[in-house]
């Protein structure tokens, strides 16, 4: 039985045909579907904050926290969540926590857990939410973001939306490679609305690299991409996750920490670890389990 839980063929084979058929479907989707419509970009920028939690709880937490500090956090319109079935227990909190902060949306999968559909369902989300709220202006940038981030710099959206009326970038991330091999950072990056309702735009799919297709699709596009340097500039410090929930599906048994601590990369970034403790020591209290209710209080005033 412990064998089977192991990453070996069978399982590498099964992950391999969940990608393809989601990418068969994702494309075809995305060039039969028409999408609803999307007001060009009017200049005022104004963000959904879309983020993916699979067991990674105490970090969305943490990036939640940082984010209140945003001295710009009056132009996030909407928090939208896609929790993949977490088994860290979170769901009870984020929950609570969409109930208490009218911009926080709370979406639950139970099945087909990858990260992409996860990013894809948030998008869906932030539109059927909007629908149902009319007479508030929609967001008209969307920020990917990973919840192992934490906002470093408190004028990273200010400056992000600088970035983005400025050089009238449809895309604004760190860029690993220059176009047109265009290769972004991807668990911290914003795209236009516009842009992303394009036709010969790729969504999110299922592949090592979720979001490439789409960041290729729109420089193919002739959109402006603008190089935005979010990890080693000090805007925002990306932990690395990639093996969270691989501990989490193969060796359940083994602590939240004992599972992470060896597989943080920080980016690379100088000084990554120490910034990092510095920034989950001074919420350290606040991310307490038995602190959750004084948690909720605090977000629920920082950020409705």
């Amino acid at each position: 039985m412990e064998r089977l839980r192991r990453p070996d063929g069978v399982n590498r084979l099964r992950r391999h045909a969940e990608q393809r058929l989601d990418q068969a479907w994702t494309l075809a989707r995305s060039k039969l579907e028409r999408a609803a419509p999307v007001a060009r970009f009017d200049g005022d920028p104004r963000f959904a904050l879309l983020t993916v939690n699979f067991s990674t709880t105490r970090y969305l937490k943490l990036m939640l926290l940082t984010l209140a500090d945003q001295s710009a956090l009056s132009r996030v319109q909407r928090i939208v969540i896609v929790d993949n079935r977490s088994r860290d227990g979170g769901i009870r909190f984020l929950r609570a926590l969409a109930r208490r902060i009218d911009r926080v949306h709370l979406t639950e999968h139970r099945h087909f857990l990858n990260h992409a559909r996860g990013m894809r369902s948030c998008v869906r989300t932030l539109d059927r939410v909007e629908a149902k709220d009319p007479g508030v202006l929609p967001a008209n940038v969307l920020l990917f973001c990973d919840p192992d981030v934490v906002f470093v710099n408190p004028a990273t959206l200010l400056d992000i939306g600088t970035a983005v009326v400025e050089d009238d970038a449809a895309f604004v991330g760190e860029l690993r490679t220059e176009p047109p091999s265009l290769d972004v950072q991807a668990s911290f990056f914003v795209v236009r609305r516009d842009a992303y309702a394009r036709p010969d735009v790729v969504p999110f799919v299922n592949h090592g690299s979720p979001a490439l297709w789409m960041q290729r699709s729109i420089w193919r596009a002739g959109l402006p991409v603008v190089d935005f340097p979010s990890n080693h500039g000090g805007y925002i410090l990306h932990r690395g996750r990639s093996a969270v929930a691989a501990a989490h599906e193969f060796f359940p048994r083994h602590s939240y920490a004992t599972a992470t601590a060896h597989h943080a990369h920080f980016m690379g970034v100088r000084d990554g670890p120490r910034v990092w403790a510095r920034i989950e020591d001074r919420f350290a209290d606040l991310l307490r389990p038995e602190a959750e209710p004084r948690l909720l209080a605090f977000l629920a005033e920082r950020l409705a």
